[in-house]
């Protein structure tokens, strides 16, 4: 599998990538495997929070500074055991919806008095109403409301 590099110059290229990342390659989910009780199933079949506890459970690890990295969903799992940042663990979330055919976003958001923007986690639409899907930390649950000072949505 060639490896491509591209310098992420900004938060919203890097969500463009982001977005491209997980479309194009969403069918890697149909080929990551994944055991669950005594059988093997693949990532793409599981249901919304069975995928959510799964990404949950892979081990965060923030990206060495200046470099930001993300990567085609086969390529993340592949290195999972070594820690996936909120870009990474997005990038499947995302994979996993486009693959379903959930509608979805990127939300790029603060928590940090003077609002720099700082994380990312992707939403699902349901019913209308968009809903916070951040697998990012163990301690986070599905739809779970976030306290933010800014918050933006990535473009496509």
């Amino acid at each position: 599998m060639p490896i491509t590099a591209t310098t992420l110059r900004d938060k919203r290229q890097t969500g463009r990538e982001m977005y491209r990342l997980a479309g194009r390659f969403s069918g890697d989910l149909d080929a990551v495997k994944v055991r669950r009780g005594t059988r093997l199933r693949p990532l793409s079949t599981f249901s919304l929070p069975e995928i959510f506890d799964f990404v949950k459970s892979l081990p965060y690890r923030r990206d060495t500074r200046p470099i930001e990295v993300v990567g085609r969903p086969r390529t993340l799992l592949l290195g999972a055991n070594a820690g996936l940042d909120c870009k990474k663990k997005s990038v499947i979330m995302g994979a996993w919806l486009h693959r379903n055919r959930l509608p979805y976003r990127f939300m790029s958001v603060s928590t940090r008095p003077n609002r720099a923007i700082h994380h990312v986690f992707p939403q699902v639409r349901i019913d209308g109403t968009w809903l916070n899907l951040d697998a990012t930390y163990s301690r986070y649950r599905p739809f779970q409301v976030k306290r933010v000072t800014a918050a933006e949505v990535l473009p496509r």
